[in-house]
């Protein structure tokens, strides 16, 4: 075999070649590789041999000549043969290519450096080598080494499947470099969101099924090492398109909570919420808020988790237990649960773009955050100090709560949580419902604007204590003067949460 070589990353390079040995008889490389070849005792040629001149213009150009790019693109029919045999160019059957850091040089944020690190002939290269990989094996990654090891060691040769993998490979990352190069450059040079949108999805997994049965699903991951597709699974079977919706919806609401706290999800919307000094505690009180929800569930706390809450979940049906981390004890536990999912995740927020199919198209928003500025009260009556925190809690629940959407609190517990309505009046009297006894006492937050004071007459009615709402209703004002009547502190926003 007859080798072209052009590195940036020389990780691993010389031990790949130490394995094939003799099966490469002939390598050409650019300077800087072939100084790096000839300096641990390859023997190697320079590409200048071929093409009559050395890099130019500080490295920019290298191997953009005949003499290189026949090699690769060449047929190896007899009309190929003869005009290589004419120009005395070889026919390069592998080539070892890998590309400027680019998006290591992004983060940096200096356009210079990003500009210089644009790769040109690499680029060139490996989609040169990509599309003739019928005759030319193309290696465009150090993680393609071990690869093409296993191959030889299977077959002593790299078989046409290995070569159409690695030439997909080859694409795929070309095709994700000048991404990445469009994505950051645009925002760099504009300043705003690009008007064409590219988005990278990796590792793609064939799921069981989509949401139900019929449907075909599938899981990708994206540049961010964050979020359900990037946790680690630890015990159980194997994830479903729906737990995943599920794990992901408590994954975002506990985020948002800085004491110990515990987010039960049935259907992507909480069922249960729950904050305590202990883990445990927490743990039991969003069971209790609603445990006839709580079956089948999903669950989400947001400190390492110890034996005391493995015990209090030993017994109860979880589907999916997201946790920054477990002790040892309690995943001992919790594994003898063998059809239960237990995942490790990051607790850190993605902060990227949200996105959104829809039909034709995708929509695309800036994350939700459910931090407000400052709590404006709109009565006479001022809340107390734990209602305050009750009514900051709620308004945590509620932001991850499916609108419309209305959620009772009391004591950091959630109470009755009322969601997916039509009609914000009906979700109300779900929470309530759901509530029962435990209404009275609570605090209200709704999503969005009060709209009616029959709202306000239906929290009097219940015994509800204080609300927090957006405000911005035209009639606002009825619902301020019927919460003075009722004594009852009101706090607006300014700022609305709807969740479709």
């Amino acid at each position: 075999m007859k080798a072209l070589i052009s590195v940036y990353n020389k990780s691993g390079l010389l031990d790949f070649l130490k394995f094939m040995g003799n099966n490469i008889e002939l390598i050409y490389a650019t300077d800087g590789t072939f100084k790096y070849l000839s300096d641990n005792g390859i023997k190697a040629f320079p590409t200048s041999e071929l093409t009559g001149f050395g890099d130019i213009l500080d490295g920019r150009v290298k191997t953009l000549h005949p003499a290189i790019f026949s090699g690769l693109l060449s047929k190896r029919d007899l009309k190929s043969n003869n005009e290589l045999k004419k120009y005395n160019y070889p026919d390069f059957d592998i080539l070892i290519s890998n590309l400027y850091p680019f998006s290591e040089a992004a983060k940096t944020g200096d356009l210079a450096k990003m500009i210089e690190n644009i790769d040109i002939g690499g680029v060139s290269l490996i989609r040169a080598a990509a599309k003739n990989y019928k005759n030319v094996v193309v290696i465009s990654d150090p993680d393609d080494y071990q690869y093409v090891e296993d191959e030889f060691n299977v077959n002593r040769e790299i078989s046409m499947k290995a070569r159409e993998y690695l030439a997909l490979r080859a694409f795929s990352r070309a095709a994700v470099y000048d991404i990445n190069i469009y994505n950051n450059l645009y925002q760099r040079l504009n300043g705003e969101e690009p008007d064409e949108l590219f988005i990278h999805a990796y590792d793609g997994v064939k799921l069981r099924y989509g949401e139900n049965p019929d449907q075909k699903g599938f899981m990708y991951r994206t540049e961010k090492k964050l979020g359900i597709p990037n946790a680690v699974q630890l015990n159980g079977k194997e994830l479903s398109y729906n737990n995943i919706l599920d794990a992901n919806a408590a994954l975002e609401t506990v985020q948002d909570f800085d004491e110990p706290t515990s987010v039960i999800v049935k259907h992507r919307t909480p069922s249960g919420v729950a904050s305590d000094a202990s883990l445990s505690a927490a743990f039991n009180k969003s069971y209790n808020a609603d445990p006839e929800s709580a079956y089948g569930f999903v669950v989400a706390v947001n400190r390492k988790l110890d034996i005391e809450t493995a015990r209090e979940m030993e017994h109860k049906f979880i589907e999916v237990l997201i946790a920054p981390d477990y002790d040892g004890d309690a995943l001992s536990l919790l594994k003898k649960k063998k059809n239960l999912r237990i995942l490790r995740a990051n607790m850190e927020r993605d902060n990227s773009y949200a996105i959104s199919s829809v039909s034709g198209g995708v929509l695309v928003q800036t994350r939700l955050n459910p931090n407000f500025e400052s709590m404006d009260l709109k009565t006479e009556y001022q809340a107390s100090e734990e209602q305050i925190n009750d009514l900051k809690f709620a308004w945590k629940i509620v932001a991850h709560t499916k609108s419309n959407a209305m959620v009772l609190v009391k004591n950091k517990v959630s109470t009755g949580i009322g969601a997916g309505q039509t009609s914000r009046i009906e979700a109300l009297k779900i929470a309530i419902d759901r509530a029962g006894d435990n209404a009275s006492g609570s605090v209200m937050a709704s999503d969005a604007f009060i709209p009616f004071d029959d709202s306000v007459i239906e929290c009097h009615k219940h015994g509800i204590t204080a609300i927090i709402e957006p405000g911005g209703s035209i009639r606002d004002a009825d619902v301020i003067n019927r919460a003075n009547e009722y004594k009852m502190p009101l706090y607006f926003t300014n700022k609305r949460v709807f969740l479709h």
